[in-house]
């Protein structure tokens, strides 16, 4: 990934990367493990920096009612 390239070009390192996924379905938790592998393995990351949590909106909104699903990640990234 070109992302990642560039990086590694300017020094940085992915320090902790903290993700929340929100959506009702599919339920998240049987993959969460192997989500959380991927994503480390993609970004040359190792797995110990990666955190992966799902949430539901309870049925409120467009993300409650199964229309539409939502990302929020903030990674920080550290000079090697």
């Amino acid at each position: 990934m070109e992302l990642v390239r560039l990086m590694h070009e300017a020094g940085y390192e992915i320090g902790n990367l903290d993700a929340t996924l929100i959506l009702q379905r599919p339920k998240l938790s049987p993959h969460k493990e192997a989500i959380r592998s991927n994503l480390s393995q993609l970004l040359g990351a190792d797995p110990s920096v990666v955190n992966l949590k799902a949430k539901t909106h309870e049925k409120v909104d467009s993300l409650g009612e199964n229309r539409s699903i939502a990302a929020h990640t903030v990674v920080l990234l550290m000079r090697k």
